[in-house]
């Protein structure tokens, strides 16, 4: 013989017990693992089981402290970076984020991107040239341009450059070169991106 019953909701409980442990009792408070004492069950008809009833417990919630500004966690917002697919403003006269506070050394001067012209300050110390919108001189509409394809460095005894491995080379003076100093009025050419060398110092 099973020491166990079988309740009308489908529960096995001890056949010890007179009712079943697990069902709801009428007008009894259930606590569950999610504490809402004040759930009260009615009428054990099918209608009520489809609803739950909550009574009021009487208490307000408690109130929001504002926290200081001071306190206040900081909320950075990442940013993305730009997009190559979308339209650039490019404005000559405003520097480069990181070029504040570093000396202006030299030019270069293009009549490939506009047919006006238009010039790129070079600073003391690194310059780099390329496709990516990063790059301190950004080179736009030229698929030869590399993304990282160039870099002019300035010091103390002048304008060294570098190739930075691009795709299609670096042209001085129109001789294909990996790396050398820069005389003043040296023609640059990064693709089809023809630039004019000019300096400052």
């Amino acid at each position: 013989m099973s020491e166990f019953k079988l309740c009308k909701n489908g529960h096995y409980y001890p056949e010890s017990q007179e009712e079943c442990p697990y069902c709801p009792r009428p007008g009894v408070y259930q606590a569950g693992p999610n504490q809402l004492k004040n759930t009260v069950m009615g009428d054990l008809s099918q209608s009520d089981w489809d609803h739950t009833k909550i009574e009021d417990p009487g208490t307000e919630a408690p109130p929001v402290v504002p926290v200081p500004a001071e306190k206040a966690p900081l909320k950075t917002a990442a940013v993305p970076p730009p997009s190559l697919a979308r339209t650039q403003i490019f404005n000559p006269d405003q520097p480069a984020a990181g070029t504040a506070g570093r000396k202006l050394a030299g030019w270069l001067v293009s009549y490939t991107i506009s047919p006006a012209g238009v010039d790129f300050r070079l600073y003391e110390g690194r310059n780099l040239i390329g496709a990516d919108p990063g790059c301190d001189i950004v080179v736009p509409g030229d698929p030869a341009v590399s993304g990282h394809h160039l870099t002019i460095l300035y010091r103390m005894d002048g304008f060294r450059f570098k190739d930075e491995l691009s795709t299609n080379g670096t042209f001085i003076n129109d001789e294909i070169r990996d790396e050398g100093i820069l005389q003043d009025g040296d023609t640059i050419r990064l693709g089809s991106t023809v630039f004019r060398f000019r300096s400052a110092l």
